[in-house]
């Protein structure tokens, strides 16, 4: 019994010394486990276990940038992306999606372009997405990434000054205008003209330079178009002022001058005649119009659009009717006689009054008193006679030179051989009217 338990006791004791090992190794184990709960449950054990499942690799994914990450509108920006842990022997596919208004993508591929001329200023991203079309799961990633678009800075306008003519004589006047735009489409107003010679005087963008009392030599003239942001730009153009001709000799101004002084013409009582319309100028009527036709021909030759303005009138003692018809009669005569002289009809025009402008006694008493030619007895025999000068100076053409405004002097010529036919009493008489003594005219009749 003895040897029996002794041999027991050995195998227990093996057994013991058998099992202590492990349960040291368990006990390491445990505690390992207790500080490090994620350690694999076998850690003493190399390799893995026959039905364990091997972990599975990392997913997809990919990064995106863009460079530059802000520009201005109309610069380019170029959008980058990196994909990672896709099967490198597959080909992948990239889509690329701009948010929207942040412009335009060109590009299929891993490096697109941005273009950002029609974008509006403001925050964008831009997406990529890369998908494996071989791999039927865990095949796709996206990114994105931001980018600015900035507003184009402010423009200066645009701005032009133009002349009515480069060069000018001497002490002669230019217009000139100002155009000023902006790129922007906001307002404008035009100012601060200046110029190194002369005087400006200008109204927004149109000015007058004045060259009077200028040296003959280049003269520059600006101005200045501001925004309704306060950019500004200034423009100027360039105004020749030439030598002045010389002046015509005194004695020709004073020729001219004197040929163009205008008189009216004077018609006796009723004349002309229906029956008779060439009648009715008398001689000293008739050596003013040679004269004046004579004038006029010689002025065309610088004037050649000058014409000749007649106007009929005739005293207020006939009837409305009658004084008309007169007063075109006498209008019509003297046209005649200047054409006979050599003067274009086209150069002539006529108008008839009747007796709507017939002078008060006053014009008339002014115009004999300052008349040189009359001696004070003669004045003194018109005041005696006013009434009938007044109506004498009524049956007259006014003459009238278009290109000065200048009329014709109205001053009955008292002193005249032919006066007396004119104011109505006896005289010699020409031009169709025979040499008795010229009758007064029934008070109540023409003038």
């Amino acid at each position: 019994m003895s040897a029996r338990f002794n041999l027991n006791t050995g195998h227990v004791v093996t057994r013991v010394l058998m099992v202590l090992p492990i349960l040291l190794i368990w006990n390491r184990a445990s505690a390992q486990r207790d500080s490090n709960p994620k350690e694999a449950l076998f850690v003493g054990y190399q390799g893995l276990h026959p039905g364990a499942v091997p972990a599975p690799s990392a997913a997809p994914s990919a990064i995106c940038s863009v460079q530059p990450n802000e520009v201005t509108v109309g610069e380019p920006i170029i959008a980058t992306v990196s994909p990672s842990h896709f099967n490198p022997k597959h080909t992948l596919a990239y889509v690329w999606s701009p948010s929207n208004g942040g412009g335009k993508i060109i590009g299929k591929d891993a490096i697109a372009r941005i273009e950002t001329t029609n974008a509006a200023a403001g925050n964008y991203t831009v997406t990529a997405r890369v998908t494996d079309v071989k791999s039927k799961k865990n095949n796709e990633a996206s990114c994105f990434a931001n980018f600015t678009v900035r507003p184009l800075p402010p423009k200066n306008p645009n701005m032009s000054i133009s002349a009515s003519s480069m060069s000018i004589p001497a002490g002669g006047t230019v217009n000139l205008s100002a155009h000023c735009t902006s790129p922007d489409g906001v307002p404008v107003t035009i100012s601060n003209w200046t110029s190194v010679g002369g005087a400006v005087s200008s109204t927004g963008g149109s000015a007058i330079l004045d060259t009077a009392r200028v040296s003959p030599g280049a003269i520059a003239v600006s101005a200045t178009c501001t925004d309704s942001r306060g950019l500004n730009v200034q423009a100027s153009t360039e105004v020749i002022v030439e030598n002045s001709p010389p002046p015509a000799p005194k004695a020709e101004i004073e020729v001219t001058a004197a040929r163009l002084s205008l008189h009216s013409i004077y018609f006796p009582t009723a004349m002309p005649r229906i029956r008779n319309p060439n009648a009715g100028l008398v001689a000293s009527q008739q050596q003013t119009l040679v004269a004046l036709a004579a004038d006029f021909k010689r002025y065309l030759q610088s004037r050649s659009e000058a014409h000749l303005i007649l106007e009929g009138n005739a005293d207020p003692r006939g009837r409305a009717e009658y004084d008309q018809k007169l007063s075109e009669r006498r209008v019509e005569r003297v046209k005649s006689f200047l054409v006979k002289q050599g003067v274009s009809e086209t150069d002539i025009e006529t108008k008839a009054f009747g007796a709507l402008h017939v002078l008060s006694e006053d014009e008339v008493k002014v115009a004999f008193e300052n008349d040189p030619q009359l001696s004070p007895e003669e004045r003194q025999r018109a005041l005696k006679n006013l009434r009938t000068i007044v109506l004498a100076s009524d049956r007259r053409v006014d003459i009238t030179l278009s290109t000065t405004g200048q009329s014709s002097v109205r001053q009955l010529p008292l002193n005249a051989e032919d006066a007396l036919t004119l104011i109505g009493g006896r005289e010699r008489v020409s031009e169709g009217v025979s040499k008795k003594k010229a009758k007064t005219a029934p008070k109540k009749k023409d003038q």
